[in-house]
């Protein structure tokens, strides 16, 4: 599980791909990521799967 809440909100777009994209390969399969409610990973990780507000699962 990793939490990154009210860190994404500062990055621009392209540092928020940088940043998920180190974070993953540390997340096992079936593991979550959780953000805060004012932050989206829409457009920048395709992977993860949206499974309630804010809540991120990998498959």
């Amino acid at each position: 599980m990793i939490f990154l809440r009210n860190v994404m909100i500062y990055f621009d777009q392209e540092t928020k791909s940088k940043v998920v994209a180190r974070l993953l390969p540390r997340l096992k399969p079936g593991g979550y990521f959780i953000i805060s409610h004012s932050e989206s990973l829409n457009g920048v990780n395709d992977t993860l799967k949206l499974v309630a507000p804010s809540i991120y699962r990998k498959p």
